[in-house]
């Protein structure tokens, strides 16, 4: 997996968790 991938993946997963806290 390219690291950008991995970047973009925790991004993804620190919004989602945003919203659910939200």
């Amino acid at each position: 997996a390219e690291p950008k991938a991995e970047c973009e993946i925790i991004s993804f997963s620190d919004l989602t968790e945003e919203r659910l806290a939200a």
